[in-house]
């Protein structure tokens, strides 16, 4: 392996374990579809999972503070990996269920947190974290190409046992950076109990929204996009590597341009297109163009979104002083979000006359998301003596 900085050699890790997720992760709530959960189920499920994290992480912090930030990551991976098996075997009995959803959510609590601390630790200052970002993100996107063919190829020619195997294989694959890195020096890990203050307020509050956002983008329409392509795992599959190859460009883009301080611009233009494509999601089910219009403008909307938001909280998390504090009430904060925005979708599914009225929900986050991301007003100067004279 050449020699790369601190960034690049996470950006390559990054490479791998999204591969691994692109392939299987992005499929799970498919499979679970598929084994006749139902959508309010499936919903329920995925809220049941991000709830034990949440409670989860507490036990996290004190396994990082003896094995540090890059230790934590490659247990999580190693776990995320292990979570493959309980899941084929989830149709034998709810117990396999259950301890997938267990499973996950601690491999989850370690990975996480430490994964964004690395990234605020390693990335350089505020001049070209854009760019940065932009970078990892378009890297992130054009595995979002390959993996979701891969995956769907797989999962449909070979089987669920094939396609997760492999995944799980990239997976623990991703390790292999993670141990030329070194220690990354992102502060102080917390003790449990200074794990529970001192949180940043707006932070924690971008990522709350962020995850009340994500119940319906990342939970509720990969299902309902699923059912409307048949179940076919390759179709399904084509579907997300065509939106992939939009986002890669979009996210360079627009990393570039937040470094040239124009955050605040491009933060309005993504609320406003995620309003209208919550519209377009939320219209599918009587308007079935208007499914393929949502997903192939959701990810040029996506490639704006990522460094948008990720960069504000990431700058908040280097001022911060101690990253990964930051980042584990900032992942609480998202776990609330979600775990909210699930049940309240899960609900809107088993009442409302059409499944995807489920995705309506998540667009109450987009105007919190946008107080809390956007920079501080400019205070207009006090009138001066001769500007108080003229009057």
């Amino acid at each position: 392996m050449p020699q790369l900085g601190p960034f690049r050699l996470l950006t390559l890790h990054a490479a791998l374990f999204g591969l691994a997720s692109a392939m299987a992760g992005g499929f799970v709530g498919a499979y679970l579809i598929k084994l006749g959960l139902g959508l309010p189920v499936a919903l329920a499920t995925y809220a049941a999972l991000l709830a034990i994290r949440c409670g989860v992480r507490l036990a996290a912090v004190a396994v990082v503070r003896r094995v540090g930030i890059a230790g934590g990551m490659m247990l999580g991976a190693v776990l995320g990996a292990l979570a493959f098996l309980p899941l084929l075997l989830a149709d034998r009995s709810t117990g396999w269920l259950l301890a997938w959803v267990v499973a996950v959510s601690a491999a989850e609590a370690l990975y996480w947190p430490a994964y964004h601390a690395a990234t605020a630790a390693t990335a350089a200052g505020e001049g070209s974290l854009g760019r940065q970002l932009g970078e990892r993100m378009t890297v992130g996107a054009l595995v979002t190409v390959v993996g979701p063919l891969a995956g769907g190829f797989l999962l449909a020619s070979c089987g669920e046992a094939a396609g997760f195997g492999i995944a799980a294989l990239c997976a623990l694959l991703s390790i292999l950076p993670l141990a030329r890195m070194g220690r990354i020096e992102s502060g102080p890990v917390p003790s449990l109990r200074e794990a529970l203050g001192g949180f940043d307020r707006r932070g924690t509050a971008a990522y709350a929204a962020d995850g009340w956002i994500a119940s319906g983008l990342g939970f509720v329409w990969p299902m309902l996009l699923f059912s409307s392509m048949g179940a076919s795992y390759e179709a399904f599959g084509a579907a997300n590597a065509a939106a992939g190859l939009v986002g890669a460009a979009v996210s360079l883009f627009c990393g570039r341009a937040i470094d040239r301080g124009q955050r605040d611009r491009y933060l309005l233009l993504v609320c406003v297109a995620l309003a209208a494509s919550f519209g377009l999601r939320a219209a599918s089910a009587w308007w079935p163009l208007a499914a393929a219009m949502a997903n192939a403008t959701g990810a040029a909307i996506a490639g704006f979104y990522g460094p948008v938001v990720m960069s504000a909280v990431y700058e908040r998390a280097k001022r911060s002083g101690a990253i990964y504090r930051f980042q584990i009430n900032a992942e609480a904060g998202w776990d609330c979000g979600a775990v909210a925005g699930l049940l309240v979708a899960a609900l809107v599914a088993w009442a409302a006359p059409a499944a995807s009225l489920a995705v309506l929900p998540a667009a109450l986050g987009i105007a919190p998301l946008y107080l809390a991301i956007r920079g501080p007003r400019r205070a207009h100067p006090a009138p001066g003596p001769a500007l108080i004279a003229a009057a």
